[in-house]
């Protein structure tokens, strides 16, 4: 049984409105619900150093705090957290769970110390799951990206070409084969089932872990955007223009970790599949 909670107006009612950020109310929901393990997905998620710093510590580490202050209170031991690759240092080697940390992006900053702020809970187990780039989309029910504004590369692109609209690639000269960022795409499917591994996992095991999550593969905006042409009969209005700041050059995953732990794989992520589900 799965309950949720959601800071928007939903009509479904397994799902509560609340923003975590207001512990009293958050208390009061997981008093009512007493989950077994709790789900945080919930951030403020963009790699913009345009937005408030404060906005993402507040929405990221406060409403972590938050929700393990609501846990430690109904005594909810377990908890799957989204935290992100953006955590690590560049390499041009596929990232493993213990490669070198640097955090660029002040997201990735504050996924970081939500990261130790769990882990430093005496009493609560955690899977920390570090996904790489999520895209993609479920057909039944249709369920898919609805960012506003859209800042992810595949929708951006499939979105844009459909309607003519002026596409803009951030940065042509980073340190890769063809000067576009490199980056390791996943199929929100294989997400799920990541997220269902877990809970899985935490419920027979006592120690807490952290995976990657990824497709153990790295493709380069522009190989992206050529498998998108290949599926629509538009030309792409491309312009190239600078480097977002705290963009890493190449983001790659090494998974074999959650493979053998959580038996785990990525199914649903060669990029073609990717693109005719988005």
């Amino acid at each position: 049984k799965v309950v949720g909670i959601d800071k928007e107006s939903v009509s479904k009612k397994t799902i509560y409105r609340c923003n975590i950020l207001n512990t009293k109310k958050l208390e009061q929901i997981l008093y009512k619900t007493k989950p077994e393990i709790v789900i945080h997905l919930a951030a403020q998620s963009l790699v913009d150093e345009t937005i408030n710093k404060e906005k993402y510590y507040t929405n990221n580490v406060v409403a972590t705090s938050s929700l393990l202050r609501a846990m430690k209170k109904n005594n909810i031991k377990k908890i799957i957290f989204s935290s992100t690759a953006a955590v690590y240092k560049q390499s041009s080697k596929p990232l493993k769970e213990n490669s070198k940390l640097q955090s660029l992006s002040t997201y990735a900053k504050t996924k970081l110390i939500c990261e130790k702020n769990i882990l430093k809970q005496k009493n609560i187990k955690s899977v920390i799951l570090r996904f790489f780039n999520v895209c993609s989309a479920l057909d039944k029910p249709i369920i898919g990206e609805l960012h506003n504004p859209e800042t992810h590369l595949i929708p951006t692109v499939v979105y844009k070409a459909i309607y003519n609209k002026r596409i803009y690639i951030y940065g042509n000269n980073f340190p890769t084969p063809d000067g576009t960022c490199i980056r390791d795409y996943i199929h929100i499917k294989d997400i799920c089932s990541a997220i269902e591994k877990s809970t899985r996992y935490l419920l027979n095991k006592k120690k807490s872990r952290i995976f990657n999550i990824g497709n153990h593969k790295g493709l380069s905006n522009n190989q992206v955007i050529n498998s998108i042409k290949k599926n629509i009969s538009k030309s792409l209005n491309l312009h190239y223009v600078g480097r977002r700041k705290g963009d890493s050059p190449q983001l790659v995953c090494n998974s074999d970790k959650a493979k053998r732990l959580l038996s785990w794989s990525s199914k649903n992520s060669k990029i073609e599949k990717i693109i005719k589900d988005e």
